[in-house]
């Protein structure tokens, strides 16, 4: 969007921070709006406004519909999509109910297990990745420079904005590749979801705590208003920290406050409608010029993170491992190129952020390339037990998670091997 992401009261961020319109063939993302996270499910059906789609018309093919309550109820897999549901947050809700009532477009056969091989016909698969982030570098790489198609993938990527509209999407069927955290994949495991994470391009927390500049203490932000992204997410889980650091109660000293999607927390922290709030680069660039002040920095403190990973469906990979294979090798070489190639790494990071301004892109290439995105997305153990112990305060479900159940190395493990992306 040229003015970039809306945002609970209608907000914007400014058109020369944003850029032009996404390109036609990513759409535009669904928005989330408002702060809904308690709210029963059904209370929302038919009350979202249908999906967003760009100036040519289209759709981004991630439909959230209407269907009432009682067909809903009639459904046989009702109790599970409702316990799965209150772990996500308010649009994912959307996404699961409409899924088992069997409205929307119906989702794409899984492909055949060996598929996946450059002389075969191309396998068509829809991925999305959910937020407007350099996180999301590598599968948007991969498809901008042809690469998922080397490995016979015919990709279809589209931005789903936000970690728990993109998980609805997955486990709806809608797509079968979706990047977003690990805290969403292990609140969808731990209420029943057979997701799991195949590679975790982000294993240490990118985030900074950033306040107005009239912070001068801890005690300026008791009962302010602080921003996140998502209920769940890696920001609340950095802002939680945060907070914890300043030896303040997340959830008594401060109102937290989800905007959808890191864009849109961006546009409500340089609106004024927060007091403060997490980021990362490139958008901590324009913050930190508007005035903003860094009052914690994870991000120098290396802290294990689940921030994006790349996720299935178990269902899917047992089914299509080959292909699962091919996509994750496709990431892999996205990220081992870029590292190669800074310049043109950053014309692709410009077209994903829809920003212009080369100090933040060169801001960052240099964080996110440079520092902290591996030659190999690894997943570890330790990483998702880190970050379950904070979002367990949010999310009591998780608390008892057996954290290798909803990750799957083995695929990352495989490419390393044979080599690929040397």
């Amino acid at each position: 969007m040229a003015d970039g992401g809306v945002i609970g009261d209608g907000a914007r961020a400014p058109d020369a921070w944003r850029g032009a319109l996404p390109p036609p063939e990513l759409g535009e993302p669904v928005t989330l709006r408002g702060d809904a996270a308690q709210e029963d499910a059904a209370f929302f059906v038919g009350r979202v406004a249908p999906p967003l789609s760009d100036p040519s018309g289209r759709s981004n093919g991630i439909t959230f519909g209407r269907r009432s309550r009682t067909k809903a109820r009639r459904s046989g897999r009702w109790r599970e999509m409702r316990r799965i549901s209150r772990a996500l947050a308010p649009i994912a809700v959307l996404g699961i109910l409409f899924a088992a009532c069997g409205g929307g477009p119906a989702a794409s056969p899984a492909p055949s297990a060996d598929a996946a091989s450059p002389s075969a016909a191309p396998v068509k698969i829809k991925a999305s990745y959910g937020n407007v982030t350099p996180a999301n570098l590598a599968p948007f790489f991969a498809k901008e420079m042809g690469i998922f198609a080397k490995h016979g993938l015919d990709v279809d990527l589209v931005l789903i904005d936000g970690g728990s509209p993109s998980a609805a999407a997955l486990i709806a069927g809608q797509v079968q590749f979706a990047n977003f955290g690990g805290t969403e994949t292990m609140s969808g495991v731990a209420a029943g979801s057979d997701m799991v994470a195949v590679a975790l391009f982000v294993p240490v927390t990118p985030w900074q705590l950033l306040a107005k500049s009239d912070y001068k203490s801890p005690d300026d932000l008791r009962g302010k208003t602080v921003g996140i992204a998502s209920k769940g997410g890696s920001s609340e889980v950095a802002a939680d920290v945060s907070l914890q650091r300043l030896k303040l109660d997340p959830n008594k000293d401060v109102t937290k406050q989800a905007f959808g999607s890191v864009a849109n927390l961006t546009a409500a922290m340089l609106g004024g409608a927060v007091y403060a709030g997490p980021g990362h680069p490139p958008d901590t660039v324009l913050l930190l010029k508007q005035g903003f002040k860094v009052i914690v920095d994870l991000a120098s403190e290396k802290i294990p993170a689940t921030d994006n990973c790349t996720v299935v469906r178990k269902s899917y990979l047992q089914a299509n491992k080959k292909t699962v294979q091919a996509y994750i090798d496709s990431e892999i070489e996205a990220i081992a190129a870029a590292k190669k190639d800074k310049a043109g790494t950053i014309r692709v990071m410009a077209k994903l952020l829809k920003i212009e301004d080369q100090e933040a892109l060169g801001q960052a290439y240099d964080f996110y390339v440079g520092q902290i995105m591996p030659t190999y997305p690894h997943l570890d153990a330790a990483a998702f037990n880190y970050t379950k112990e904070t979002l367990s305060a949010t999310n009591p479900a998780v608390k008892s998670l057996d954290v290798t159940k909803a990750f799957d190395d083995s695929f990352v493990a495989d490419a390393e091997k044979r080599g690929v992306g040397k």
